[in-house]
């Protein structure tokens, strides 16, 4: 699966691209560290496909505490791309290293059509 690193992501909202980042975790792996994005378990993305495919062109990443090849992610890019969303990538090194350790916990993943402030 492709990657994509936090400056990446921040160039993409900057530029005014909507980036819709996906927090895959669970709800109880969630409660300790909320790091922005949509907030849908890996396995409830076909569930979720009316709430998602509005987004379907958009670059989409993503994301789980552990660094990269996550069953998590692999799970949900997969149901993501069985909706028709093209462009899936995972969050290079995880919620944690990835992207808190690098712009901090106020900065907080982007949704689709939102602008982070930095």
């Amino acid at each position: 699966m492709k990657t994509i690193d936090f400056n990446e992501i921040l160039r993409f909202v900057q530029t005014g691209q909507p980036v819709l980042c996906i927090d895959v975790r669970e709800a109880y792996r969630r409660a300790s560290m909320d790091a922005g994005g949509w907030k849908i378990p890996y396995n409830e993305i076909a569930r979720q496909a009316e709430l998602l495919l509005p987004f379907r062109d958009c670059l989409t990443v993503v994301c789980c505490l552990r660094p990269s090849g996550s069953q998590r992610t692999t799970i949900a890019a997969g149901a993501l791309r069985k909706l028709g969303f093209t462009d899936v990538r995972e969050l290079k090194s995880g919620l944690y290293q990835g992207w808190i350790q690098k712009v901090g916990r106020k900065v907080k993943l982007p949704a689709a059509a939102q602008n982070l402030e930095i």
